[in-house]
């Protein structure tokens, strides 16, 4: 690729009709394009699968204290209407809620430690005993 581009430039070169600015401009476009492409890192985790079991774990060691209570007003895990009205469709919101704090919640429940996949994961471990009835 490189010697091309290396052909390229000698071939501009040997024509006067262009100015070095624009000759600057096509190498850089050509480097730009061999360069590696952007990795998107926040959220590109939700694409993984759930891992139920680390989130029941995470949920009986840090969630339930005030989901099994209502302690604080928290929603109680076996309320699925309570759940419904706080968008129990969209899990991406709710694992948000849950990372980033919302209302009563604390950021990560209060346990800053927790990773966000295992906040994720308990909100996929929450909602599956929710929509199970459990």
């Amino acid at each position: 690729m490189l010697s091309k581009l290396a052909f390229i430039v000698a071939d501009l070169l040997m024509y006067k009709f262009l100015n070095r600015s624009i000759i600057a401009v096509y190498c850089t476009l050509m480097l730009a394009g061999c360069a590696e492409p952007e990795t998107k890192t926040s959220l590109q985790a939700t694409s993984r699968p759930p891992d139920y079991t680390r989130g029941r774990y995470a949920y009986n060691a840090f969630c339930s204290e005030c989901h099994d209570s209502g302690r604080d007003e928290a929603p109680m895990l076996d309320d699925r209407e309570a759940w419904e009205a706080r968008t129990l469709g969209f899990p991406s919101l709710l694992t948000d809620h849950a990372t980033k704090g919302f209302l009563g919640m604390p950021e990560k429940g209060a346990h800053s430690d927790l990773s966000d996949e295992t906040v994720q994961d308990a909100v996929h471990y929450m909602i599956r005993q929710i929509i199970r009835g459990e």
